[in-house]
């Protein structure tokens, strides 16, 4: 169940449509001669825009995360894994992971069957989330090198999270309502939010 997460639990569900979009800024520019330059920064975001589940009896949790947090304090996500990948994965086990800054694979131990790219992930060293970018068949007792995008900001070590595990720290953008909105007299409905990826 994919969603916010508060104390434990998901405390509102993401619905539909939703978008997950990656922030990578890129320059471009085309000379006279219309041939086109481009530089990409190597800085990167997570963004997503989602509607949440309707509350009616249970919407103080939201309201109090939505006013205690604002827009200056990390609010806790279960990032929504694809579901493509997600019905394709066949990965069980406990994955451990090793890699260095800077580095776009990452060795990982401790699986078997298949992790598909498109993916989230994320290491227990430090709180990015990444994604696949390749399909890597794991077996047991063996390391293997998976692709990632974006490079890794730190270090990986430790646990990575693979599953409907994955959370990521995220900021409300300025447009969400710091407070509750009611569509009658008893729904709480807070309509489209957006969330950044916090870094």
């Amino acid at each position: 169940m994919y969603g916010i997460y508060d104390n434990g639990k998901v405390i509102a569900r993401f619905t539909a449509p939703m978008t997950v979009r990656s922030n990578h800024p890129v320059f471009v520019s085309d000379t006279l001669s219309l041939k086109r330059f481009i530089s990409r920064r190597s800085a990167q975001r997570w963004e997503i825009d989602a509607g949440l589940e309707p509350h009616t009896d249970n919407a103080q949790d939201l309201m109090v995360n939505l006013v205690t947090k604002g827009y200056s304090e990390a609010v806790t996500i279960i990032v929504p894994q694809k579901y493509g990948a997600m019905k394709a994965r066949t990965a069980n086990g406990t994955a451990t992971a090793t890699g260095t800054i800077g580095s776009g694979q990452v060795s990982i131990s401790g699986l078997s069957g298949l992790i598909p790219k498109g993916t989230f992930i994320k290491f227990s060293s430090h709180s990015k989330v990444y994604m696949t970018t390749t399909n890597v068949t794991f077996t047991t007792g063996t390391p293997s090198t998976i692709s990632i995008f974006p490079t890794l900001v730190a270090a990986a070590s430790g646990v990575m999270n693979y599953k409907d595990d994955v959370q990521m720290q995220c900021l409300y953008d300025t447009n969400v309502v710091s407070g509750m909105v009611y569509s009658d007299g008893i729904l709480m409905d807070t309509g489209q939010i957006r969330l950044l990826e916090k870094l």
